[in-house]
């Protein structure tokens, strides 16, 4: 060896020993510096989503614009995901807040220009397929298996939901 030169054991020793000290201080969750965890943020993405979706429904089914039993049943399906999501959430954690028709004033940073407009059959059915490939990288964006199982399970309904709406 030269003078100057390191051992490959020395460099593999010290990458080692840093490399257990950076693994040691991720050992849990109680890290995170946001009181919302990833989990928490995507459920209540969904649920943002999910209350979009009821909304649509809601109007679609008070304007007639499809098959009155089947979108009814599809909207009850929506309410109990939506029930069921907000289930899932943390104790103690702040409620989302409602969303709101076409009365919302213009400076929600949630408001959705597309809930003023009624979509009939075929449009509720492109918003459904659009939510299934949604769900897919929800569920795999959670940590919580529980959670990522319940998001799949809702996105396997509303890829359901999607077909039986393009046959309409």
């Amino acid at each position: 060896m030269g003078i100057g030169c390191v051992s490959r054991r020395t460099v593999l020793g010290a990458t080692a020993a840093v490399g257990a000290g950076v693994l040691a201080g991720c050992g849990g969750t109680e890290w995170y510096p946001s009181d919302v965890t990833p989990n928490e943020y995507v459920l209540r993405s969904v649920i943002r989503e999910k209350k979009r979706m009821v909304a649509r429904y809601e109007a679609a089914v008070a304007e007639g614009s499809g098959p009155p039993e089947l979108l009814g049943r599809f909207l009850e399906h929506h309410l109990s995901h939506l029930d069921a999501l907000l289930e899932a959430l943390p104790e103690g954690s702040a409620p989302t807040p409602p969303v709101e028709g076409a009365g919302a004033s213009p400076s929600a940073p949630e408001e959705d220009p597309a809930l003023d407009a009624v979509p009939g059959a075929g449009g509720l059915g492109v918003l459904e397929a659009a939510a299934t490939s949604a769900r897919l990288d929800q569920a795999g964006a959670v940590t919580d298996q529980g959670l990522a199982q319940l998001i799949s399970a809702i996105g396997a309904c509303e890829a359901g939901h999607a077909h039986l709406l393009a046959e309409v």
